[in-house]
């Protein structure tokens, strides 16, 4: 049980008379993983709805991807996992795309977080802006609940579980020579789940930028990306995440590393034509660094791009 709670309260999420919201974005999406959470400025697959709503509008076709994770594998007493559902559907270039995410975080038996959205965006490309930048924002209405197993702790009348209404907004720019900026303002509304007392959801604002290039100059890395994201929450627990991606064998493969202050991630994905669909099979691998017991948490997701 000590390990179980060193655990839980290392990353925010739990003592024994009272539950905190957690609700982070640190765990969803392989791909995003992989590239250490910095996705903010990238967002260009169906993990958008979850890190920025604004990037579902510049997929060209149908998404959906699929995302099942443990955490935390080698501690005694410990089942902690994600699960992670995003789909996309674009409708067209003028009338946007819309989206639908939902996401799990939880530890069996113990504690869970569910988190479902429902998202707009478009491309504000004929407001005619600035013509060597491609420009799209987007909104999303969230739904967050929380469930707690107080078991003989519980002091609030057996009540277990809490849930609220959100929005998240978020903007993202395609500027000249590879570069994009992204910027994802997520519980805006700070919602209230507490139990016993009042505990909203941190406001979460993320800056984000990108780079981009076909081939890397000098060393010739192909199909490279580099990103980065700050996000800065209303509790002070401000957070750098840095990655970069590399696509192989013709963009079939693709490898992945980045991370932030308390894990190293890596990641590996392979895209297989199947007629006019296309699947993706992406693994990340996160190692905790403060946590010594962990042998680590492992991800893994199939992307259906359809039609």
């Amino acid at each position: 049980m000590k390990k179980v709670l060193a655990v839980l309260i290392s990353i925010g999420v739990i003592g024994v008379n009272n539950a905190y919201a957690l609700f982070d974005s640190r765990y969803w999406g392989v791909r995003p993983l992989g590239m250490g959470g910095a996705f903010t400025a990238v967002a260009d697959d169906a993990n958008a709805p979850m890190y920025n709503v604004a990037g579902t509008a510049t997929l060209e076709k149908p998404e959906v991807t699929v995302t099942s994770a443990k955490l935390f594998t080698g501690l005694d007493g410990v089942d902690m996992s994600t699960n992670y559902v995003g789909m996309v559907y674009p409708i067209s270039e003028k009338f946007g795309s819309v989206s639908a995410a939902w996401s799990l975080f939880g530890d069996t038996g113990l504690r869970r977080e569910d988190t479902a959205s429902i998202g707009y965006a478009r491309t504000l490309n004929d407001l005619k802006i600035w013509d060597e930048m491609d420009l799209s924002a987007g909104i999303a209405l969230k739904y967050v609940r929380q469930e707690v197993n107080f078991g003989h702790h519980s002091s609030g009348g057996g009540k277990d579980s809490q849930d609220a209404v959100t929005i998240d907004i978020g903007i993202l720019a395609h500027l000249p020579y590879g570069i994009s900026a992204g910027f994802s303002s997520k519980y805006m509304t700070r919602p209230d789940v507490g139990f016993f007392s009042e505990d909203k959801v941190p406001a979460m604002n993320v800056i984000g930028l990108a780079y981009y290039s076909e081939k890397l100059p000098v060393i010739k890395i192909p199909k490279f990306t580099l990103a980065a994201d700050y996000e800065i929450r209303s509790n002070d627990e401000d957070m750098l995440k840095i990655g970069a991606e590399s696509k192989v064998i013709n963009g079939s493969l693709s490898l992945r590393l980045g991370g932030w202050r308390e894990q190293i991630n890596f990641g590996a994905g392979y895209e297989v034509k199947l007629g006019e669909w296309g699947l993706m099979i992406d693994y990340a691998f996160g190692l905790p660094l403060e946590i010594q017991e962990s042998t680590g948490s492992h991800f893994l997701s199939l992307t259906f791009r359809l039609p």
